[in-house]
């Protein structure tokens, strides 16, 4: 009950997508009633945010956004304020779907919402966090203020493999052993390896170049990872 606590935003935006995403199943037209579609140029502006609420993957593509959502939003949530959390989540993921319009004007999902957040976790990975709940530790002073939990670099990682996977599947293959050795490094580092503040800028940096490369070959993933770092980037400047 006390983790819930820590993790409102994270929960109530979860609760609501999974109720959307999860009933288009039963219902069909939900989907595409409320995803993005070239209609929006003939002012249907409202599917830019409905489609967030909803997954053109399939059981899987549906199941595999929700837990990343929980698992980088309580990461990012756990990181960064609540009102960066919220412009790098809806913000990004309105962006990314004005840029959708024009390279994938059909589908919907939340993985691009999501794509802000794990841009605002690199940022935490190669700067100094924005707050001391970055450390996870109610008794954590000075220095020890670091976001140092294994999860932080882990959940990094595994979203960077997702989106590979939505490149091609050989990038998947190559980004998963990646992702393993990463998590590997991790719970073999014991504590000194959770604190590994190299490690983690090379999951930062590898994340930052996956969107690099999504973005120059038009995959709607790789623009809002880059501008969710952007905005963390600057939010750390006026901090």
């Amino acid at each position: 009950m006390n983790a819930a606590r820590r993790i409102p935003l994270t929960l109530a935006v979860f609760a609501v997508t999974a109720a959307f995403s999860l009933s288009q199943f039963a219902f069909p037209a939900v989907l595409t009633s409320l995803q993005r579609t070239p209609a929006i140029r003939d002012g249907q502006v409202w599917r830019l945010v409905t489609s967030l609420l909803v997954q053109d993957g399939g059981w899987f593509g549906t199941i595999s956004n929700l837990l990343f959502l929980l698992l980088v939003g309580a990461l990012a949530e756990l990181t960064v304020r609540r009102w960066l959390w919220a412009t790098c989540y809806l913000g990004c993921g309105l962006a990314a779907e004005g840029i959708a319009v024009a390279w994938q004007p059909t589908g919907g999902g939340n993985s691009i919402a999501i794509c802000g957040l794990a841009g605002a976790l690199t940022v935490a990975l190669l700067a100094r966090p924005l707050r001391p709940s970055a450390a996870w530790r109610t008794d954590a002073t000075g220095t020890e203020l670091r976001p140092r939990h294994l999860w932080l670099p882990a959940g990094v990682a595994w979203w960077s493999v997702a989106l590979l996977g939505t490149a091609s599947e050989l990038a998947l293959y190559i980004g998963a052993v990646g992702g393993a050795a990463v998590q590997i490094a991790l719970v073999m580092g014991g504590e000194t390896g959770r604190g590994n503040r190299t490690l983690g800028r090379i999951v930062a940096l590898a994340a930052l170049g996956v969107a690099v490369a999504l973005t120059a070959t038009r995959n709607i993933h790789g623009p809002p990872l880059l501008l969710g770092a952007a905005l963390t980037y600057a939010a750390t400047r006026r901090a």
